[in-house]
């Protein structure tokens, strides 16, 4: 190994060590914010709050010996792409420093303990997240990049988990002080927000390490629709043609069945559209597991008249078709529903769907 060699690896080396450093820090004010709000330790919160500002400072001082490493070595393409991945996660870990400073300024505002089924929980999740950060970091650290993809699902059940805790939170909003009820929820979105971010530095190491980048998102999305079953299907064909790789397409209707009519298959075959294995499920069924689907389509009427109540993190939309006279004038209804689903995946996609 040359001298050059020798400095370049020496100095690779010292970065990997100040960003785990630096990712040690950011837990430590993580778990210093969860316990300075959970004790009501004024303290802690001040002492976290201040702390923030050497994480800002080796913040930088990381950025700068990235860039100084590129600079000086004009590295290969696996350092090349392993130095913009520490860059990235760098900015990860300086804005999980600021999370810590939110949580302890908004336990600062509190001049009471919370109640104890929320203090559970803000531990529990605090924990959970925690673990995957540290976990990410470690995968990021051993260029493991199979370790950082498994670690993507974890963080994925936790967004899932987020619409029961909120559901506990707005039903006990009534008997709680609104700055109170306030803080609850910023914690908790700033303790998902830890495991979302941790999500991001497994998606850096993949990048690393293998050079592919971010996976996007596919999107769940129900078609929902009453007594014309046709309507959804057209609309689910159309997705599936045109869209497999932005989201998954499927149908509730209010009754279970709605399978697919003779005349809508015909014409489906005519236009090159996939027929196979379209059906509805029923609203009983859909509302068991809702918290799958990101967006939610009504075809006929309001969607509250489908799903009263719809978790935390689903949209909703309802899209006007043609009249219930028209329904049978399946090209007039494929256009519309082109249309509609096509400007729905531009906004979810970007230039790639368009």
């Amino acid at each position: 190994m040359s001298h050059l060699e020798e400095r370049l690896e020496a100095d690779l080396k010292t970065i990997r060590e100040f960003v785990w450093t630096l990712g040690n820090d950011v837990e430590l004010a993580i778990r210093n914010a969860k316990k300075a709000l959970l004790t009501q330790d004024e303290k802690l919160a001040y002492a976290t709050v201040l702390g923030d500002q050497p994480i800002n400072r080796n913040s930088r001082a990381c950025d700068h010996m990235c860039h100084t490493f590129i600079a000086r070595y004009l590295p290969g393409a696996g350092q090349l792409r392993e130095m913009a991945a520490t860059m990235r996660v760098n900015i990860i870990l300086e804005r999980i420093g600021d999370y810590a400073v939110t949580i302890s300024r908004e336990s600062l505002q509190l001049n009471k303990h919370l109640p104890r089924s929320f203090v559970m929980q803000i531990d529990a999740l605090g924990d959970e997240s925690l673990q995957i950060l540290h976990d990410a970091r470690s995968a990021f650290r051993d260029n493991n990049a199979e370790g950082a993809k498994a670690l993507m699902h974890l963080a994925n059940l936790i967004e899932h988990k987020m619409d029961a805790i909120y559901e506990d939170l707005f039903a006990a909003d009534d008997g709680m002080a609104a700055r109170t009820a306030l803080t609850v929820f910023v914690v908790f979105n700033l303790l998902k927000r830890v495991a979302d971010q941790a999500k991001n530095v497994c998606d850096q190491t993949v990048y690393a390490v293998r050079g592919v980048g971010k996976t996007p998102k596919i999107f769940n999305i129900v078609f929902l629709h009453g007594d014309n079953a046709d309507a959804a299907h057209l609309a689910v064909a159309v997705g599936r043609k045109f869209f497999p790789a932005t989201a998954a397409f499927s149908a509730a209707g209010r009754a279970t069945g709605g399978n697919i009519s003779p005349a809508l298959k015909d014409f489906l075959i005519a236009n090159g559209l996939p027929e196979e294995q379209l059906e509805s499920q029923g609203l009983a069924a859909l509302q068991h597991d809702l918290t799958q689907y990101d967006i939610v389509v009504s075809l006929e009427g309001a969607v509250k008249s489908y799903l009263p109540k719809l978790p935390f993190h689903t949209s909703a939309l309802e899209w006007p078709l043609p009249e219930p006279g028209s329904v049978g004038d399946f090209p007039g209804l494929y256009r519309v529903l082109r249309d509609e689903i096509f400007s729905l995946a531009s906004l979810l996609s970007g230039d790639q769907a368009a």
